[in-house]
């Protein structure tokens, strides 16, 4: 959780794109590096904007238009970027936004490299969030030898409460395609892990409360939801088990 999203972008498309996605994502708790978030007059632009944002970050949302390659600091911060995803360091999320694949310039091709999303003006940005939560939570699972629902009702059935086994276990009975109704049974077992957990919230137990508000709000407004969605909240309740056995019991 101390690794952040880095937001490269060009200034035009600050409010045409980018303001929506940042949006989102802090909608999700996640931490993310903005530059009207971190970014005040008279900073050393070097240090904070390149350094400390573009090099340090572990992600990178990187939002590609026909603005870039005319913005001399966006292209600055993809170079640095690009460092970091050659090395291993640093994943890129590219986004390309209402501009063709077969148009990106040269320096830009290696973005080809990976899954890109194209975006334009009335496709909204909400799905890819969904996208970049869905990695970041997937990564943050590592950590942990419970990393799935299979796992964790066959090995940590005695580690948890007896009602959020007996959820996931009606979640895993439940119809693949009955997706409301297993967006449902998942907050049902993040409740009953949720009201244990009386400590003030730290970053990760934020991020997954606001994981699961957000998407189970859009449920009861009976908002269809897709199956990234269901693999979001499963990488979530699996990540808050996880935290509630090896950090808030005996």
């Amino acid at each position: 959780m101390d690794r952040k999203i880095f937001v490269c972008f060009a200034a035009e498309d600050r409010y045409r794109i980018v303001e929506p996605i940042v949006y989102h994502l802090k909608n999700y708790g996640v931490s993310l590096w903005y530059d009207r978030y971190a970014l005040i007059m008279g900073d050393n632009r070097v240090e904070k904007n390149l350094i400390e944002g573009a090099q340090q970050c572990q992600y990178a949302v990187v939002i590609i238009s026909d603005f870039t390659v005319c913005s001399p600091c966006a292209m600055e911060e993809l170079s640095i970027i690009r460092k970091g995803y050659e090395s291993g360091q640093t994943y890129v999320f590219p986004i390309l936004y209402e501009i063709s694949p077969v148009n990106l310039p040269e320096s830009l091709l290696w973005l080809k490299e990976m899954i890109f999303k194209e975006v334009d003006k009335g496709s909204g940005t909400y799905e890819i969030c969904n996208h970049i939560v869905c990695k970041i939570t997937s990564d943050i699972l590592r950590n942990y030898t419970a990393v799935n629902i299979q796992s964790i009702t066959d090995a940590l059935s005695d580690s948890i409460p007896l009602s959020t086994y007996l959820i996931l276990k009606c979640y895993q009975e439940t119809d693949a395609q009955n997706l409301n109704s297993k967006v449902a049974l998942l907050y049902s077992a993040y409740i009953t892990i949720r009201v244990l957990i009386k400590t003030p919230l730290d970053p990760m137990i934020n991020m997954i409360s606001c994981i699961f508000e957000r998407l189970f709000s859009e449920t009861k407004l009976n908002i269809k939801v897709d199956y990234r969605e269901i693999w979001l909240l499963e990488n979530t309740i699996c990540i808050l088990i996880n935290q509630y056995i090896y950090n808030y019991t005996e």
